[in-house]
């Protein structure tokens, strides 16, 4: 039997029908899955007498109007918007806006004019968004492992040459521009690099051994040296996570973590006084460790369900405008108040976790779950912490706390997730699955 699609009726008929599909990184899976219609309908026709090219030909009349199939699979592959994602998003950042306004009236803050600066990084924030939401994310693949090597060696220099902050060098500065490189910054640009990377599903032995040495062990190495012990921990998780999600199976994955669990351990060792001490301020609240956990506490509880009202102050509660945002919230708004804002956020990791279970790419999948891991962090433990659950550590609330670099480039996540979601129908699958193809 001659190949279907060398018949120039066939051929045609792809044609018309592709025109109208503008996700032209579809049309091969299309083109195939037509194609074995084509030929399960001219095998039938055979079958039952007909000659080879009239059952083509009758075969690809059955199949229906071809701008109508088009049509009809463009609408399936056009660019999408995650409404849901930006409505919780939205209410965040006006959380956010609400809380800075409040903090400027309040004046206990040696910062001046928050709103006005975190409505200028906001907007900065969405414009970013808005970029990243356009731009294909496929295309940034090819440059991951640069990426990964150049966010190391910008962590290396923040390490020896960066701004010393409450005992980490955190910030790097590049003229008048000044970067928390060994904060947020290094820990979304290598997850996005070392999602576009080798999986370790086809990591080799000793090839195994490098990658979570250099993926692994060399940052939380770097975090350890700088006193970024919470973002230490966040790339770790995040680093994990990702190492499970492209592993070959369970025993693999069990030896990749060794190395980088070894490495936590002497980090821990070193570190033990300073960790012993934020464990105190948990068991003991009335010792010199519990001072911030008692403050925050009495706040929380002397807020009543409705709060003390707008602005106002709370001169003990530390850093209102940034690490302690949410306790201050609760303070002057109430309890109901704080248990809205808890619901947006876990509506807001919610919706992202729908996301990843929707999409097909495989680099796309891997950025979106680094995302989820990093924001799902920092947007939970800021609750926790206002809780007293946890030891407090200095963490900024994504969205709502003061910080301009760290607004700006948690919108830009975002834009990225969006832009992988904006192609969620018009990359092929990488299993293999065709479109499904309604035929008349």
């Amino acid at each position: 039997m001659r190949p279907i699609e060398e018949y120039k009726v066939v051929q045609d008929f792809l044609g018309r029908v592709c025109r109208q599909v503008r996700a032209r990184a579809m049309h091969p899976e299309i083109r195939e899955e037509l194609l074995g219609h084509i030929e399960e309908r001219t095998e039938l026709l055979m079958l039952e007498g007909n000659a080879e090219g009239p059952a083509v030909e009758d075969a690809v009349k059955q199949m229906g109007v071809p701008e109508d199939i088009g049509k009809s699979l463009h609408l399936a592959h056009r660019p999408q918007m995650d409404w849901k994602l930006l409505v919780l998003l939205a209410l965040l950042s006006i959380i956010g806006l609400f809380g800075a306004l409040s903090v400027d009236y309040a004046g206990t803050e040696h910062v001046t004019d928050i709103f006005a600066r975190k409505a200028v990084f906001l907007s900065i924030g969405f414009i970013l968004l808005i970029a990243l939401y356009f731009l294909d994310y496929r295309k940034l693949k090819k440059y991951s492992g640069f990426l990964f090597f150049i966010t190391l060696c910008l962590m290396a220099m923040t390490e020896f040459f960066g701004s010393n902050v409450n005992g980490a060098n955190l910030y790097l500065h590049f003229g008048p521009i000044v970067i928390p490189m060994l904060g947020t910054v290094s820990v979304f640009l290598l997850l996005f690099a070392a999602a576009g990377m080798k999986p370790a599903s086809k990591w080799g032995p000793w090839e195994g051994v490098f990658h979570i040495l250099y993926r692994g062990v060399l940052p939380i190495v770097l975090y350890s040296l700088s006193g970024s012990m919470v973002y230490m921990f966040i790339y770790l998780l995040a680093f994990l996570v990702l190492t499970w999600t492209t592993k070959k199976n369970s025993k693999q994955f069990a030896v990749l973590t060794l190395l980088p669990f070894a490495g936590l351990a002497v980090v821990l060792f070193t570190k033990r006084n300073y960790l012993m001490w934020r464990l105190e301020g948990v068991a003991d609240r009335e010792g010199a460790g519990g001072y911030f956990m008692r403050t925050i506490a009495d706040a929380v509880s002397s807020a009543g369900w409705f709060g003390q009202g707008f602005a106002t102050p709370n001169p003990g509660i530390p850093f209102v405008y940034s690490d302690s945002i949410y306790p201050y919230l609760i303070y002057c708004f109430g309890w109901m108040f704080g248990i809205v804002v808890g619901m947006v956020v876990l509506l807001f990791l919610a919706r992202m976790w729908s996301i990843s279970n929707v999409l097909h790419d495989s680099y796309g999948k891997n950025i979106v779950t680094g995302v989820i891991v990093v924001l799902g962090l920092r947007l939970l433990m800021p609750i926790i912490m206002g809780l007293g659950v946890v030891p407090v550590v200095s963490l900024d609330f994504p969205f709502i706390s003061y910080g301009g670099t760290n607004n700006m480039l948690d919108l830009a996540a975002v834009g990225m997730l969006l832009s992988i979601y904006r192609r969620k129908n018009m990359i092929p699958s990488e299993a293999g699955d065709a479109p499904s193809v309604k035929a008349a």
